[in-house]
């Protein structure tokens, strides 16, 4: 939340220039006349921006941030779906953690609290060095390379424990691939995906394949059919 103050000659004066400074609408904004002026005072307005939805993800953040004593810097950026909070500063890579362990605690206990006693579903994501992008093409190649494996050696691939969102880049790479199916098997959070060859299929040969290359049998004193 952002707080000022403004002086002018009225109090109309002093809220247009501090809705000017703020590049905000009367209605996003409290309004407080700490003094109307007058007898040669300037008036006084103090001008606060209204507390949304945006600033308790940010401070949610924030605080968690700040318990785990990391000096970080937080953005957060309005999406279709809900918001994003983009961590950096000197100790981004700790907010991060293992394989993104930290930054999906981290997110998961912004959604819990942002969609506590809430009808609708606000997704909010949490990114630290453009880590998730990284992520996402590290497994998008490792699936391309595990389902050429599986193709050669004939046999099931199992890759390592995943969250929901990373098995489905894995399903979702492998979707298109003829020569692979995947699916995922365990029990959360050791859940993991398995890419398995697909069974070469059974090609017979064409009736003039079997005139050519086929058994021969005896007729026995009838005509002879081909396949």
């Amino acid at each position: 939340m952002i707080s000022i103050e403004k002086r002018a000659e009225s109090v109309e004066e002093a809220k247009s220039q501090g809705l000017l400074q703020l590049g905000m609408e009367e209605s996003q904004v409290d309004v407080e006349i700490v003094s109307e002026g007058g007898d040669g005072e300037l008036a006084i307005v103090r001008l606060s921006t209204k507390w949304t939805e945006e600033d308790g993800v940010l401070d949610y953040v924030c605080g968690l941030l700040d318990r785990m004593d990391l000096d970080c810097s937080l953005d957060v950026e309005p999406t279709s779906s809900g918001y994003k909070v983009i961590i950096s500063g000197e100790d981004s890579n700790y907010a991060i953690g293992h394989r993104g362990e930290v930054l999906d605690a981290i997110q998961y206990l912004a959604q819990i609290t942002l969609n506590r006693d809430k009808e609708t579903y606000t997704k909010v994501t949490v990114d630290a060095e453009n880590y998730r992008v990284r992520r996402e093409d590290t497994l998008r190649d490792l699936a391309k390379r595990l389902a050429e494996k599986a193709i050669r050696s004939r046999a099931r691939v199992e890759l390592e424990p995943m969250n929901p969102h990373e098995r489905k880049i894995v399903h979702e790479t492998l979707a298109d691939n003829d020569d692979v199916v995947t699916f995922s098997t365990g029990v959360e959070p050791n859940r993991f995906v398995t890419i398995e060859p697909k069974a070469p299929e059974k090609v017979y040969g064409t009736q003039s394949s079997f005139r050519k290359h086929g058994i021969k049998t005896k007729s026995y004193g009838v005509k002879r059919r081909g396949f």
